[in-house]
């Protein structure tokens, strides 16, 4: 893979060193630098907990409403972080401030960040709360070769030190390894069951229901499905056969300390799903500033913004931002054709330095998408982009973006 754009070691080394002194320093103080906001709402916020993970390809862009409001209430629970929104106080259509509206979509609430949860903490003092994990090396796919458990075992002993927990999208093939792995080398585990309208779903529910009442302590989160309704128009799932989904995992389900989770893209839960966040434990919610065709210099703070939406839009419940992040090759023109998302190296890394610092900040939970590069995804649907959303690339090699995070580890 070409390595045009790293930066020298001796300039990541020196920027690295101010930003994490500064994330350190603002990481846990309820009134971080960016607690501004709107003259309604209140700012006051405390955050709960629970462990991380991250994510898989996804689906950007879309319409929403922005609104201010009051801030983050939360309690506490396994593991890493929970963001749980306040009352929304005034808000309307955000069709401007930072952001902009892009991408056929509002660019959230202005990057007000009037959300700043100051609870316990949603990072620990390693780089990444939850990365998103796919074992599937070259020349391995689903339903296809599968990779040996000493090839996964590689994997998570290559992330520990710089995470805190993995999250994954399935439960069979190789990933049946991952939950004792993560138990034995101490990882925290999200684990999902994949749903996508087929013969399969109800099987794989059961499946995830059996693994977690294992009883693998690594285990903190249980999801049900992953973007399955922003995948509707192809597969006719319905938020009612989701529920029902749910309702069977639920009839299973015996472990005690283990949330469960529904997870989706920012545009589908923006349109309002009071029943499906009321079924679960912790909505997962993600969202992309490459998918909405931004430059990378907005990307954070459409992020950022988005987050206040969700905050607004479900208050009272523990959020999850499960997947964001940026790839290391491919271009993407904006849906209005006036801004594109240039990926490169450089961009991916500057977005992890700026959504890790500004997440950090506001201490509200962040799950990245992805730690390593699979080829399969280049020809899954998604696009070649699919294949580049890693910070170690398919041979197991740091990007700029892994270079920078592992300088963080002493």
């Amino acid at each position: 893979m070409k390595k045009a754009n790293r930066m020298s070691a001796k300039a990541s080394l020196g920027w690295l060193s101010v930003a994490w002194v500064l994330c350190v320093a603002c990481g846990f103080d309820s009134s971080g630098p960016n607690s501004q906001q709107p003259a309604a709402g209140s700012s006051s916020t405390v955050a709960g907990t629970t462990s991380t993970t991250a994510g898989s390809p996804a689906t950007g862009g879309g319409g929403s409403q922005s609104s201010a409001g009051a801030g983050v209430v939360g309690g506490s629970t396994d593991g890493g972080s929970l963001a749980q929104g306040g009352t929304a106080g005034s808000g309307g259509e955000s069709t401007g401030g930072t952001g902009g509206s892009v991408a056929g979509g509002s660019g959230g609430s202005g990057g007000n960040d009037m959300f700043v949860a100051g609870g316990p903490p949603a990072f620990s003092a390693k780089p990444l709360s939850v990365v998103a994990y796919s074992p599937y090396r070259d020349g391995q796919a689903p339903g296809g070769a599968q990779p040996t458990e000493a090839q996964v075992k590689e994997d998570l002993m290559m992330l520990k030190p710089y995470v805190d927990g993995v999250r994954v999208y399935g439960t069979d093939g190789a990933n049946a390894y991952i939950p004792k792995l993560c138990d034995d080398l101490g990882i925290d585990l999200h684990i999902g069951a994949w749903i996508d309208g087929i013969a399969s779903d109800e099987p794989n529910v059961h499946a995830l229901a059996a693994i977690v009442n294992a009883n693998h302590p690594s285990i903190k989160t249980a999801i049900v499905g992953n973007e399955v309704l922003a995948r509707s128009a192809k597969n006719g799932m319905t938020e009612e056969k989701l529920l029902a989904l749910i309702n069977i995992f639920k009839a299973d389900f015996k472990a005690t300390g283990v949330k469960i989770a529904a997870a989706d893209t920012y545009p589908q839960w923006m349109m309002g799903r009071p029943n499906l966040a009321a079924a679960v434990d912790v909505v997962i919610w993600h969202t992309y500033g490459w998918w909405s065709g931004i430059n990378v210099e907005g990307a954070y703070k459409l992020v950022s913004g988005r987050y206040n939406d969700m905050l607004a839009k479900y208050p009272g419940k523990p959020l999850i931002l499960g997947e964001t992040g940026w790839p290391s090759q491919v271009d993407h023109m904006s849906m209005d054709m006036t801004t594109t998302a240039v990926g490169n190296e450089a961009n991916q890394a500057q977005f992890y330095r700026e959504a890790l610092a500004g997440m950090r900040a506001r201490n509200l939970p962040m799950w990245m998408f992805s730690s390593i590069d699979e080829k399969w995804k280049g020809t899954s649907g998604e696009g070649e982009v699919g294949a580049h959303w890693g910070i170690w690339d398919s041979a197991r090699q740091p990007k700029q973006a892994a270079t920078e995070i592992m300088a963080m580890v002493k």
